[in-house]
């Protein structure tokens, strides 16, 4: 398909433009629940499959551009306390720095005896 293929009466553009002419995609409502009630328990959005949180306002702002939501992904959602984030990431970095630690052990020990 050439440049001027794509344009004017006949092209693929006017044809998917008038294909599309009486689409309308609603807005996404699905988010809502989640939404209003990490806003009322002054919450966040956790996903654990992808670990990623979001302060409401980035839920709502990123979940409006989409016009239709997963209903899978909004059942694994969890509103939660970020604190509680803070607190896991205080956890593992504790738990890597211990492992470290012994791994830097293990190495001096091992070119000691060489």
């Amino acid at each position: 398909m050439k440049p001027k293929d794509l344009q004017g009466n006949g092209g693929f553009i006017a044809e998917q433009s008038r294909r599309m002419g009486n689409y309308q995609s609603a807005p996404n409502a699905n988010y809502r629940p989640v939404y209003e009630e990490a806003v009322s328990k002054g919450f966040w959005i956790y996903d654990p499959e992808i670990k990623r949180w979001q302060t409401p306002e980035e839920f709502k702002k990123n979940e409006e551009n989409i016009t239709t939501g997963d209903l899978k992904r909004y059942s694994r959602l969890k509103v939660k306390d970020p604190r509680e984030g803070i607190e896991a990431a205080f956890v593992q970095i504790e738990e890597l720095k211990n492992r470290m630690e012994i791994f830097v052990k293990r190495v001096l020990e091992y070119y000691r005896k060489k």
